[in-house]
């Protein structure tokens, strides 16, 4: 599928079979593929949170406007993002690079980053 039918075919899926569970595997292999997006600088600085125990995502859900689909879901994946990522270290983004790379990068990080709120 070319990225322009994929747009078009996307859809927002609010109704799930609350009696369904999807694997762990499946789950991986859906994590795995969503690490690999793309971020400012290689910072990565998200972290996926999955919660498949239906206590918890009861409780959750009271606070998401009690949406269904938060309890009917197999899994619920929450995203985190830490914003100061950037400032915690970081040279060690580019630890493997070559040293002219690194001598490049790192004062760019914090250019790109310091004082720029909506950047980061």
């Amino acid at each position: 599928m070319d990225v322009f039918e994929a747009i078009g075919k996307r859809r927002s899926i609010k109704n799930f079979d609350p009696s369904h569970i999807i694997p762990k595997q499946q789950i991986d292999k859906i994590l795995s593929a969503a690490i690999l997006s793309p971020t400012s600088y290689n910072i990565q600085n998200w972290r996926f949170v999955t919660i498949a125990n239906k206590d918890l995502q009861a409780k959750i859900r009271q606070a998401s406007w009690n949406q269904a689909q938060v309890t009917d879901a197999s899994v619920v994946v929450i995203l985190c993002a830490d914003l100061l990522a950037w400032k915690k270290d970081p040279a060690r983004y580019w630890k493997n690079a070559p040293q002219a790379a690194r001598d490049y990068l790192i004062p760019a990080i914090i250019k790109s980053y310091e004082g720029q709120d909506q950047f980061q």
